[in-house]
């Protein structure tokens, strides 16, 4: 029986065209599919592209059209460079596809149930660039990328990521091919022994977005829409 190899672009953000360093990542995924390929392994090559946000619904805003139309036409650029390249990826996933949004949502809805989702109220200076709180006083640049950020106050859904820090650090213990190199495997161990924080999964100042079930003020936030489509394009 052939091994199964399941190898990942990251998905692609669309608040501008695709250039060079996205080429760089999905040709080195494309020579790996390929060498596995050739090995006789079943192999699946997933790239994509990830469609909502606030910094998706300011460009298309400063573009004069909907966050829906300006996403359609970036993500068609990306495909169509892909094609043009000849990269052989065996399926491209868009977050604003029904198949994503429908899987998002029931997980959302699994992990509620199973109490890892509470809802509380936060403050802090936001980074629309970068999509994520920064701990940095009002009015002050974002570490990562140096613009403004913004402060904001809003009631969120949470994820209780800090309930798993015992069960990762087992797993990566147990199981040490989970993270390679070892160097990375290093780091994440170390970040996850320096404590989890609880995570913000819902956004209520922006509307592009899929909707949180039985709550459409809120929408879900990237942490939980985007890095979800490497299970919810299989």
């Amino acid at each position: 029986m052939s091994k199964k190899f399941y190898i990942t672009t990251p998905i692609y953000y669309v608040n501008a065209r695709p250039h060079i360093g996205h080429a760089y990542t999905t040709i080195a995924c494309d020579t790996i599919a390929r060498r596995h390929r050739m090995l006789g392994d079943d192999t699946y090559f997933l790239t994509g592209t990830d469609e909502h946000g606030q910094k998706i619904e300011r460009a298309a805003a400063a573009a004069g059209k909907t966050p829906q139309q300006f996403a359609d036409e970036v993500s068609a650029e990306f495909r169509a460079l892909w094609n043009r390249m000849g990269l052989t990826y065996d399926d491209f996933i868009r977050t604003t596809e029904e198949r994503h949004k429908k899987s998002v949502q029931a997980l959302f809805r699994k992990l509620s149930e199973n109490g890892y989702i509470y809802k509380g109220s936060y403050t802090g200076q936001y980074c629309v660039s970068d999509e994520m709180y920064v701990d940095v006083g009002p009015g002050e640049p974002c570490p990562e990328c140096g613009r403004i950020t913004e402060t904001v106050h809003e009631e969120n859904y949470f994820f209780k990521l800090s309930a798993f820090a015992d069960k990762l650090l087992r797993l990566y213990t147990e199981q040490p091919e989970w993270i390679r190199p070892e160097t990375r495997r290093n780091e994440v161990i170390s970040f996850v022994k320096g404590g989890l924080k609880d995570l913000s999964i819902s956004r209520s100042t922006f509307s592009w977005g899929i909707p949180v079930p039985d709550d459409p003020k809120h929408v879900i936030y990237v942490w939980l829409d985007a890095l979800a489509n490497y299970i919810t394009a299989l």
